[in-house]
């Protein structure tokens, strides 16, 4: 269990920090009118604009890699614990909270 929570642990470390350095390179390479909220709706509309099309996709990849290996890594350290039920809540709070930003305009959210 505790090889498989290193091992994990540290891809999820490595596609974060994969997903930042492209983050970077989106950020620099992206029009200044494009904004960062809601920017998969948008080019998902728009198309991917030139510059950023080296980029985006594997920012992209890397946003659910992180997504899913963070994921995973927390069931895999709460499980044989009495915070078990984070396997569950867990996934919602991290798509809540991080991944819906990037996924939706803000318009588009009624909270």
């Amino acid at each position: 269990m505790q090889i498989a929570l290193t091992i994990f642990a540290g891809l999820t470390v490595f596609s974060f920090v994969g997903w930042l350095f492209y983050s970077v390179q989106v950020h620099r390479s992206k029009p200044a009118d494009l904004a960062w909220r809601g920017i998969v709706k948008i080019v998902a509309l728009e198309g991917v604009p030139q510059p950023m099309n080296a980029f985006y996709g594997r920012w992209f990849v890397l946003l659910w890699a992180f997504f899913v290996l963070t994921c995973i890594t927390v069931a895999i350290a709460v499980w044989p614990t009495d915070h078990s039920f984070f396997v569950v809540i867990f996934p919602l709070l991290f798509y809540y909270f991080f991944i819906r930003y990037f996924m939706w305009e803000k318009d588009d959210l009624t909270d």
